[in-house]
């Protein structure tokens, strides 16, 4: 379900509107979220793109037969649970209004909350694993994982 209009597709879309804080990449000091095997995919820098409220470091559309919004908080040092939570609430209220403003009520929509980090105390892994968060009556799954995985290989591991 490719949504093509006379503006274009979401993603031109979303590219056009935010050209100002668009990133090539997932990545921050030595953590990064892989990308390859998505084939269309836009990338915001979170912290640009929100700055009066802790935001997650990138949100990235990508869409294919569903839409697939991945909101990822990057870590190289410590993690602390409620701030990353907190972060990726934000980013994904962000998101889903980016949506909304696009004319993409209600859609097919896969929300992925993934915080990355170069290492992990057993305590706070366990803490952001069991955590949920809510994004319009929705309660979403946070996913702990260390930097370098692939978004794509983690979707189809969930699936």
């Amino acid at each position: 379900m490719n949504s093509r209009s006379a503006h274009g597709t979401l993603l031109e879309r979303i590219r056009r509107r935010f050209r100002s804080v668009l990133r090539k990449r997932c990545s921050e000091k030595g953590c990064e979220l892989r990308l390859h095997g998505l084939t269309d995919y836009v990338i915001l820098n979170g912290d640009r793109l929100c700055q009066d409220r802790k935001m997650c470091d990138c949100i990235i559309f990508s869409e294919s037969d569903d839409l697939i919004v991945g909101i990822v908080e990057l870590k190289s040092r410590t993690v602390h649970a409620n701030e990353v939570i907190d972060k990726l609430t934000n980013a994904s209220e962000i998101a889903v209004g980016i949506l909304e403003s696009a004319n993409r009520r209600r859609l097919s929509l896969q929300m992925y909350h993934l915080v990355l980090a170069k290492r992990w105390s057993t305590s706070e892994y366990e803490v952001v694993r069991h955590r949920r968060i809510t994004v319009r009556g929705r309660r979403h799954y946070v996913i702990p994982k260390r930097c370098g995985i692939s978004f794509s290989e983690l979707i189809a591991s969930l699936q």
